[in-house]
Order: C-alpha cells, then sequence, then structure tokens
C-alpha cells in the first residue's frame, strides 16, 4: 500500500539542487538511511538515465527514478522529493522535474499495487499541482492516504 512506503520519514522537500543526479541522490536518501538500498542502486538509477535517457521522467515534472532490483535493493520502498526550483534533466530545458518519487523494487511485483495507487493519485493534474505547492509532510501524507485504499 502507498501509504506503507510513502512516511513522515521517506518524505523530503528541497528549494534548490545543482543537477538532477544530486537530485535523484537526495531523493534517494531515506532508503538508503533505513537501508531499503545500498549505494550501488542510486548509480544505477543515475547510470540509467545517462545510458537510456529521461524515460523516467512520466510528465508534468515527475520522475519516477528506479534501477534493478539486483543493483542494490534490500527491500521494497519509495521516497518523495518535492523541489522548489525544479532540476532538468540531462540538462535540457525540455526535461523539467520537481517531484521525485524514487521506487526500490524488489521483485517484478512486490512494489505494483502501491505504483497503481501513486499513478492513479498523479493521474488527477489537480494533485500534482497540489503536490507543487505542499510544504509541509502532513500535507503530503493526506493527499497519499485518499489513495492507499484504491485497489
Amino acid at each position: 500500500m502507498l501509504s506503507d512506503l510513502l512516511t513522515k520519514e521517506t518524505i523530503q522537500f528541497a528549494d534548490q539542487l545543482s543537477d538532477w543526479e544530486e537530485a535523484i541522490k537526495k531523493a534517494a536518501k531515506p532508503l538508503l538511511s533505513k537501508g531499503v538500498i545500498e549505494p550501488s542502486y542510486i548509480d544505477a538509477m543515475i547510470n540509467n538515465v545517462k545510458t537510456m535517457g529521461p524515460y523516467i521522467i512520466i510528465g508534468q515534472e515527475i520522475a519516477i527514478p528506479h534501477a534493478r532490483p539486483e543493483t542494490g535493493v534490500n527491500k521494497v520502498g519509495m521516497s518523495f522529493l518535492k523541489l522548489e526550483q525544479p532540476v532538468h534533466f540531462l540538462n535540457d530545458e525540455k526535461h523539467p522535474v520537481s517531484l521525485l518519487f524514487c521506487i526500490a523494487a524488489i521483485d517484478n511485483s512486490t512494489h505494483l499495487k502501491a505504483l497503481s495507487q501513486l499513478t492513479k493519485l498523479l493521474s488527477k493534474k489537480e494533485n500534482v499541482q497540489k503536490l507543487k505547492g505542499f510544504n509541509e509532510v502532513e500535507e503530503v501524507l493526506g493527499l497519499i492516504q485518499e489513495y492507499s485504499n484504491i485497489m
């Protein structure tokens, strides 16, 4: 369930970061701190973008950094980072991102319910606008809770 993965410990806010790589590192930091992922997973997420392009950008300044489970995932997890100032993936103005949802999956299925709930949440433009405007963890948690019981 989405609310089991996105908690007050895994939600962060930042004003401005130097670039997209720093944004991925910051977004993943709570997962690293909790032992959900290893440092190698962060490297893999960054290398994936460098190799395959900004495929993790799913629209409206939203990115879902992730990599293969075998690159350093210990257990399923998710974290969220909201940036006041967007970063541009691959330093390209065409790829601004201000909302990052870092996903750590242990296999191809365990995380799917939470990912489905996140997709439903992000499919509504008003929710994306709310997330961009939020500055408090409790605001984010409230919105997440609304979508955590959806099957």
